[in-house]
């Protein structure tokens, strides 16, 4: 059991790494996952009770997932896809200020919109406004930050315009991210499939890894893609021939939804450590 526990300690961080990665680039916080977590953790966790024909109890659950029984009752009363942070500190530090901006009369205009601040003052400035809303971030590391995502514009060099209201700085869509989520499940779903199944039942997962020239990388875009879709072509009038009998809607035989995907898979180098001149350098352990 200890092994399955590294193992899967390992699995999370593989897993995880990629998907912080574009939950830092569009301004999600490690506070605003964890609400996420600990949503996901309620639902999931009041599922495998069920499923074990087990009485769900916020007691239980508070057992099994670690989550305080105490707010259980309000993670379990909101949907799965809604965010609800328990508190505005959960928010990412630049929504925060942004937030402020836009919802403080006191950095409004007359029209109640985000009024162009000084940088510097002690009131009614871009100072004032990341010491009241960001939580102890030095307002110039804000700036900077705020200024590189595009989400203000400097005006004359001591002056700032707020520009829109999130710390967003990709240009994906709204149903780009919901197709990666959707895409992401899928996958993850067979493979937790595949883990708690016989052999037999197991659903086909293959992949292979190399290491090829980088000019390469167009030829094998062109060639994936072409083999992809007569791949696709095929399954999916497999799939057409093979639709439940409606005859058998009455009877205890459900459809099952199947699919597949053909990915690409390119891995990102080694984590570097970022040098950081205000960090304190890692100890070092002495060897004896």
């Amino acid at each position: 059991m200890t092994d399955i526990r590294s193992a899967l300690g390992v699995m999370c961080r593989r897993v995880l790494h990629p998907l912080v990665r574009m939950l830092v680039r569009f301004g999600v916080s490690a506070g605003e996952l964890k609400a996420i977590v600990d949503s996901v953790y309620a639902h999931a966790a009041s599922d495998y009770l069920a499923e074990q024909g087990e009485r769900v109890t916020y007691s239980k659950l508070a057992v099994i997932t670690g989550i305080n029984r105490a707010f259980l009752p309000e993670i379990l009363a909101n949907p799965q896809d809604e965010f609800h942070p328990r508190s505005n500190t959960q928010l990412h530090r630049a929504a925060r200020v942004l937030n402020g901006w836009h919802d403080d009369k006191l950095f409004q205009t007359t029209l109640g919109d985000p009024a162009v601040l000084p940088i510097d003052g002690e009131r009614r400035s871009f100072r004032q406004l990341v010491e009241l809303y960001s939580g102890g971030v030095y307002h110039h590391t804000m700036l900077s930050e705020l200024e590189r995502v595009g989400a203000i514009r400097l005006i004359g060099g001591d002056r700032v315009r707020a520009i829109r209201r999130t710390p967003v700085s990709a240009g994906a869509n709204h149903e780009s991210v919901l197709t990666t989520g959707e895409m992401a499940g899928d996958l993850l779903n067979t493979l937790e499939h595949n883990l708690i199944s016989a052999s037999s039942e197991q659903l086909p997962v293959r992949a292979v890894i190399g290491i090829v020239d980088p000019r390469a990388l167009p030829l094998f875009r062109t060639q994936l893609g072409k083999r992809a879709d007569g791949l696709l072509e095929v399954l999916d009038l497999f799939m057409k021939s093979h639709r439940p009998d409606p005859r058998d809607a009455d009877e205890d035989k459900p459809g099952i939804e199947l699919g597949a995907a053909v990915i690409a898979i390119r891995r990102q180098p080694p984590e570097r450590i970022v040098d950081d001149p205000q960090a304190s350098p890692p100890r070092r352990k002495s060897r004896r």
